[in-house]
């Protein structure tokens, strides 16, 4: 299973939006500019997935996840280096504190991110596909490439991998969304994907 040229540049677009919205919204919360760049778009094997995060030079990740289902289930991932979580936190409560402090916000801070991020994401996909998805509360844990929980799954599963550049106050932060779906999921999705392009008069 792969995504053709079409499909990759529609995904792009539509997690585009949504990225534009979670910008917003973050944008309101730590009070200054949030620059999202626009996503690069990759399908993955659920093994080859930890290759994508391995080529970061931190081995230690801070992650938020929240399940989605309705016409396709997923789980839905926003994986950060540890540091660099640190340091959007640092920026969403105020350059005043020490780390030690910043760890005691993390969990919450980092939750309330990838809940704009994550929802906002599949809000996108929702408006465009006339669907309807339903999420979990957001979970946060840290991990490393070894430990996070998309390793564990089956051979069956595949995972859509968002690239993102986070920019905040000049300083830029580089994080992965992450999508696990089954492949009976996955093929839902592109059904549905392949049902809007012709609604566009794109297929």
């Amino acid at each position: 299973m792969d995504l053709n040229e079409l499909q990759r540049d529609a995904l792009r677009e539509i997690f585009n939006i949504g990225v534009g919205r979670a910008a917003s919204s973050l944008s309101q919360i730590v009070n200054d500019t949030v620059l999202l760049s626009a996503p690069e778009v990759m399908l993955v094997h659920r093994e080859d997935a930890a290759k994508v995060l391995l080529g970061s030079e931190f081995p230690q990740f801070s992650t938020v996840s929240q399940h989605f289902s309705g016409a396709f289930d997923a789980e839905a991932m926003l994986v950060f280096p540890e540091s660099n979580a640190l340091e959007i936190v640092r920026l969403m409560v105020g350059p005043h504190m020490s780390v030690e402090e910043l760890s005691e916000f993390e969990q919450e801070a980092m939750c309330e991110v990838g809940n704009i991020i994550l929802n906002a994401c599949m809000s996108a996909l929702a408006d465009l596909f006339h669907l309807a998805l339903n999420g979990t509360l957001p979970v946060h844990r840290f991990g490393d490439t070894e430990s996070l929980s998309f390793l564990s799954g089956g051979d069956s599963q595949m995972v859509l991998v968002l690239q993102v550049d986070m920019t905040i106050s000049q300083q830029r932060v580089q994080g992965h969304i992450l999508f696990l779906l089954s492949v009976a999921s996955m093929q839902s999705l592109l059904d549905c994907l392949d049902t809007y392009l012709r609604e566009q008069g794109l297929l």
